[in-house]
């Protein structure tokens, strides 16, 4: 019987230790030339990985546009230097003084607080001067390319004449914006689906005005053509005249507009609505390519997603970009040794008073610490560097779970069962104080916060646990 005691506690002991390897280091398997973890890493929230500081200011910029005699627009670089002043100039400021309110400053706020959550930032700061409308973001996330880019776009979805560029459907004229797509045997093919208002259904009845001015135009074009095909082939002596014409006829399509990319066109010739109120229209067709079809599916996702939050009121530009690393990386090691003195000055106490028990009860105290560790790797908290008052309380709880079963244990008229039931009875507030921490902080969308909850109940979840499973066994065989 005492062999099978020594196998099951060595067992244990063997079990504690690989605990303790994969919890503080980790498991590594071999990838090509190197090896890696196949645990989590530890997800650290800004506070402790350093942040990066946008500051977007209200765009003052001015578009100077040019128009001939004729009133046709002339770009600008096909203007001779020197001859501007032959050209009628109009500027267009990004910003009217009228839209430049309190108002507005604080609706953009609100409208970029939405596209961040799209994106995926669940860790940033937003403050707003509401005097300048400048605008400073602190964020911690993987995509700060994609924030740096999207965040400021203005975000105006408009339907334009492909031939007159005149506005059809302006961005008030939708009542929502939906990314959809079919599959048939030719392929996929990617929809972006605008639902009409009442504004823009009264308008979309207008659309043939373009469709006929063009189609008029063009036969008149022909008639022209013709005309002077007749002429010029005419041959003396000869009564036969051509008809042929020199017209090529065209395509006449409209195009749908996010800010200043095309993104969809449509012929007018197609039937328009969908259901009576709905304009569908196709930003790839038949594509067998299903990265294709993902790519564009998250493009219109993304377009879609930003139309229905609306455009921006103020126009603004990214005015300066820095990362702010953080002062708690110049004491990472000190905290690392400080956790581990704390450890060795807690085994030297169970050792020195409890010996035997003591020593395997320091076994138990670092697996279910590492065990806690592996808990918060595996549930991808994030640890701040205001959840160090959770590992700290963790690490206390765990050492006052421990010593009751000691000093229960120390009794020897009570019974082995009785000791560890009254040892755990002792934790029962501590565990109702550890959920009310968790139900105040883990639900908080500021992940520095959260973490404080999150890591204080699974850390102290798996303490309870570990030490049921590894310390208990233990005193049992050595006390029997």
């Amino acid at each position: 019987m005492k062999s099978i005691n020594k196998l099951k506690l060595i067992l244990i002991i063997l079990i504690c230790v690989l605990i303790i390897l994969f919890g503080f280091i980790g498991a590594f398997k071999k990838q090509g030339n190197s090896y890696k973890n196949i645990l989590k890493d530890f997800k650290f929230a800004s506070d402790i990985t350093g942040s990066t500081v946008l500051e977007f200011e209200v765009d003052k910029s001015v578009n100077t546009k040019y128009y001939d005699a004729d009133g046709k627009e002339v770009e600008k670089d096909k203007i001779e230097e020197g001859t501007e002043d032959n050209y009628t100039k109009e500027e267009i400021p990004a910003n009217n003084e009228e839209s430049l309110t309190e108002e507005n400053y604080k609706n953009t706020v609100k409208i970029m607080k939405k596209r961040l959550k799209m994106l995926g930032a669940d860790q940033y700061r937003l403050d707003l001067d509401s005097k300048t409308g400048k605008i400073i973001l602190v964020v911690d996330d993987k995509y700060i390319d994609d924030i740096k880019n999207l965040l400021p776009l203005e975000g105006k979805m408009q339907l334009i004449d492909s031939t007159t560029e005149d506005v059809i459907l302006d961005y008030t004229d939708f009542d929502s914006v939906e990314s959809k797509y079919v599959s048939l045997e030719s392929g996929y093919t990617a929809y972006i689906n605008l639902k009409l208002n009442k504004s823009g259904l009264e308008k979309i009845k207008n659309i043939d005005k373009y469709k006929t001015s063009q189609e008029s135009e063009k036969a008149e074009n022909n008639i022209e053509n013709t005309i002077s095909n007749t002429s010029d082939n005419t041959v003396s002596g000869n009564t036969a005249t051509s008809t042929e014409t020199n017209s090529t006829e065209t395509e006449k399509k409209f195009k749908l507009v996010f800010d200043t990319d095309t993104i969809a066109e449509m012929s007018y010739d197609k039937d328009l609505l969908l259901n009576g109120k709905t304009l569908r229209l196709a930003t790839i067709s038949n594509t067998t390519s299903t990265t294709s079809i993902n790519n564009q599916l998250s493009a219109n996702g993304l377009i879609s997603s930003f139309a229905n939050y609306g455009k921006l009121p103020v126009v603004y530009t990214l005015s300066a970009d820095e990362f702010v690393k953080a002062d708690i990386l110049n004491y990472n090691n000190y905290l690392v040794i400080a956790g581990i003195v704390i450890c060795v000055i807690v085994i030297i106490y169970f050792i020195f008073k409890y010996k035997l028990n003591g020593l395997v009860s320091s076994l138990g105290f670092v697996s279910s610490l590492a065990l806690a560790c592996m808990t918060v790797r595996l549930t991808g908290v994030n640890v701040s560097l205001n959840a160090i008052s959770a590992i700290l309380a963790t690490i206390l709880l765990n050492f006052i779970l421990i010593n009751n079963l000691l000093k229960n244990l120390l009794d020897k008229e009570k019974e082995f069962k009785e000791c560890i039931k009254n040892a755990y009875l002792k934790t029962i507030n501590v565990l109702v104080i550890a959920v009310i921490i968790f139900l105040v902080f883990a639900f908080s969308n500021m992940a520095v916060i959260s973490s404080v909850g999150l890591l204080l109940f699974w850390g102290y979840f798996a303490t309870l646990l570990g030490n049921l499973i590894l310390t208990v066994p233990m005193l049992y065989i050595i006390n029997n």
